[in-house]
């Protein structure tokens, strides 16, 4: 087949995407020059603009800077039209609509554009407790208004209210339609939009309203998930006024988007978390539909002028979407702020990539260590591996932690920490690692004061290590009755674990607990806990166990959420050891160390060639079963610091007093230059039985071309199963040296047509 412009365009770009990923993945690079992305010959540009209510509170300039860019590059870009998904407003006032007024009326002329007011944009004080608003004067965006003259506009919905409409345009040689469609559609509205688009059978449909996905990857779902999806229209005061209706994202696809095979695009904000969100969807006529959230006023000043630009290649299936901000004049280049999708295929859930090894780093907190508001101090990293660490949003003793500049999500991995300053302003802490108080799904530290009653949090420094079970990482994260997280597990399953009592677990993972490896836990609950674990002695397992940071252990402990790792020794790079401090000896341990008790509950640590500023510890209280009967583990906690020479000095304090006291603990060494990954990176071992085999290529044979995890055969942790996961078991097949099943291995001409299989649908479209 004769290569096209096209063609060779779309390898470009997926070069370019390529180089892009890995400054990414050096964590050098997150943002790019704004001329360094001129679009294709060819191409045309369609902008979205998220919630702007903060810039017109505020009487930001951003909204203007973004409308003004996007009317100086409206022929650099070929722009050809502009979506503002609502909240134009805060409140609905006239000093606020004034304000957005000036902004947009940049545009008039321009390039055409369309609204969908949100909710501040309609009540009183813009609480949507009605359906009145500004939006409708003539003197905004009303009847009569340039806004409601321009060219594109087809219609309204209502006589003398504009705050519904549609608009036609044409672009790359196709026509579109845009439904802009008020906060919460009514049952009437959507019956209105049906029919504009069934009046419009040769167009290509987008719709923009502000309320309709969630940034869970799913549609608002009140139905189904109620109150758990915060901000649902449901929730909000206009669903209980006499005969009104309310539509949220579920039931505008139900009831509009899925009935109709030209459907292509909706567009939304409204949502808070981490404000974005994507799916690809197939309609009912079968039809692909790709679902986009974009709302950025959860960042500084309201956004900082971030905008949605989707570049339409000339090929009329590729597009490539960008988020840019004309205020900082740079691009986001995260995973799910720039990617391409193809307008016709199912694209797959967006996901950050996956780092094979360790990422750790230190964070150093600034600010009163307790303070009356709430607020904590500049939080650096002074030291980390590649992709670089670093935080998003923070409150005292909470650090949302982020890597490569993407949100850590809770299924994807395990993230330890331990509290890096022994002694603070008199006082001592612990530290978790789980879901954090911003209900955006993403992990955060949490840092408490060790022996406060109630719990206090505190700003304190600590170092950080992330471990993304896509790279083969053994772990999980725990519910407090004992039962594994739903998808956020590796190599573990429910029979390795067991509940004893409140607080209290047993763990098998069948290794030897006393020699053949390492187990670090941590609590996840956002409140003052600390986990640790004892390994039977007969090496059978773990008695994990999970306390309040100010009591004393008795039998039974509490019952909170909280995650654990396996390092087995034979970690690449490893250097660590289960420690016994009262006889200052190791019972097993790797790699070239010294560790000295100074005194009691005191030890230094001295690696060659390392010290606190070129790498971290992991640490876990690990009191062994020499008697061979439960008991308890001991209730302590640990702590680290550097010494002026450069060692680690390791504190380990008896609670509820936090006095010191000698214990034994696991601890690991993770270097920020040359971190830790597993032994085989076994992303492949699907059964997570320690070896890849002929029995996980069964499991990616059942699965490929199916959405899922890892335990359907995503070895890359794309979302979908195909040809790359294939690729990567067969690189990863006999690791560990054992031998599969010959019945169940496919012959090397199998293999290669299965890949032929796969490959093709991609180069024939």
């Amino acid at each position: 087949m004769k290569s096209s412009f096209s063609d060779n365009a779309r390898h470009w770009q997926i070069a370019l995407a390529c180089i892009v990923a890995l400054f990414q993945v050096l964590g050098t690079v997150q943002a790019t020059c704004a001329e360094a992305l001129p679009i294709q010959p060819g191409s045309w540009t369609l902008a979205v603009l998220p919630d702007t209510q903060d810039y017109t509170e505020f009487n930001l300039s951003h909204f203007t800077t973004q409308t003004q860019w996007l009317a100086d590059h409206a022929v650099s870009h070929n722009i050809k039209f502009v979506l503002h998904e609502g909240d134009v407003t805060e409140h609905n006032n006239t000093t606020q609509w004034d304000r957005g007024l000036t902004s947009l009326n940049i545009l008039n002329g321009v390039v055409p554009y369309a609204i969908a007011p949100g909710n501040h944009d309609y009540g009183p004080s813009g609480f949507s407790a009605n359906r009145s608003t500004l939006f409708n004067d003539p003197g905004y965006f009303g009847t009569g208004s340039p806004y409601a003259n321009q060219a594109t506009v087809g219609g309204f919905f209502e006589a003398g209210k504009t705050d519904n409409s549609y608009h036609t345009f044409n672009a790359g040689g196709q026509d579109w339609l845009v439904l802009a469609m008020e906060w919460a559609p009514r049952d009437s509205v959507l019956a209105w939009a049906n029919q504009v688009v069934e009046d419009h059978p040769n167009h290509q449909a987008m719709m923009v309203t502000h309320a309709y996905m969630y940034y869970d990857e799913t549609r608002y779902d009140w139905a189904t998930k109620g109150a758990s999806q915060q901000w649902n229209p449901h929730s909000y005061p206009l669903e209980n006024n006499p005969g009104e209706t309310v539509n949220d994202g579920q039931e505008i696809w139900d009831d509009l988007v899925s009935q109709h095979d030209n459907f292509k695009f909706t567009f939304s904000g409204h949502v808070l978390g981490d404000g974005t969100g994507f799916l690809s969807s197939t309609g009912s006529e079968g039809n692909v539909v790709h679902q986009m959230l974009a709302n950025y006023q959860f960042k500084t000043q309201g956004g900082n002028g971030d905008m949605r630009l989707l570049e339409f290649l000339p090929d009329g299936e590729t597009v490539v979407v960008r988020t840019y901000s004309p205020v900082l004049d740079r691009y986001d280049s995260k995973y799910d702020q720039q990617f391409t999708l193809n307008l016709n295929e199912l694209h797959e859930p967006l996901a950050p990539p996956i780092y094979q090894h360790a990422v750790a780093a230190n964070l150093l907190v600034g600010g009163a260590t307790t303070n009356g508001d709430n607020s904590v101090g500049p939080v650096t990293v002074p030291q980390s591996s590649l992709p670089g660490v670093g935080t998003l949003q923070l409150n005292r003793g909470d650090y949302e932690i982020s890597v490569g500049g993407n949100g850590l999500e809770y299924p994807r991995g395990i993230l330890l920490a331990t509290v890096t300053q022994n002694l603070r302003d008199g006082l001592r802490a612990s530290v978790e690692a789980g879901r954090n108080s911003y209900s955006d799904g993403l992990m955060a530290l949490s840092l408490m004061q060790a022996g406060a009653a109630g719990g206090t949090e505190v700003n304190f420094n600590s170092s950080v290590a992330w471990f993304d079970f896509g790279a083969g990482w053994q772990g999980a994260h725990v519910n407090a009755n004992g039962t594994l997280a739903a998808n956020a597990f590796h190599g573990v399953d429910q029979s390795m674990l067991t509940k004893n009592g409140s607080g209290r677990y047993t763990l098998d993972l069948g290794v030897d607990s006393q020699t053949d490896g390492l187990l670090f836990a941590i609590g996840n609950n956002n409140s003052n806990i600390v986990v640790q674990t004892a390994p039977f002695s007969d090496g059978s397992g773990w008695d994990l166990r999970v306390q309040n940071n100010g009591t004393n252990f008795s039998g039974t402990g509490l019952d909170r959420d909280f995650s654990f790792l396996y390092l087995p020794y034979d970690t690449e790079g490893l250097i660590g050891g289960l420690y016994e401090g009262a006889s200052d000896s190791h019972i097993s341990s790797a790699g070239t160390f010294a560790m000295t008790r100074l005194s009691v509950g005191q030890y230094e640590l001295t690696i060659p060639n390392e010290s606190p500023e070129t790498g971290m510890l992991i640490l876990t209280v690990s009191d062994s079963y020499f008697n061979g009967t439960i008991t308890a583990p001991n209730d302590n906690l640990l702590t680290y610091e550097p010494t002026l020479s450069g060692s680690f000095l390791i504190n380990s304090l008896d609670m509820p007093g936090i006095t010191l006291e000698d214990s034994s603990f696991s601890w690991a060494f993770i270097s920020f230059d040359d971190p830790i990954t597993p032994s085989t990176s076994n992303t492949a071992d699907f059964n997570g039985d320690g070896t890849v085999d002929g029995a996980d290529f069964l499991i990616w044979q059942r699965g490929v071309n199916s959405s899922g995890g890892l335990a359907n055969g995503d070895a890359d942790n794309s979302g979908y199963v195909d040809g790359d996961d294939l690729g990567i078991w067969q690189t990863q097949y006999g690791t560990k040296g054992l031998t599969p099943p010959l019945s169940v291995i496919p012959e090397p001409t199998t293999l290669l047509l299965v890949v032929i299989g796969l490959l093709i649908p991609h180069f024939i479209r």
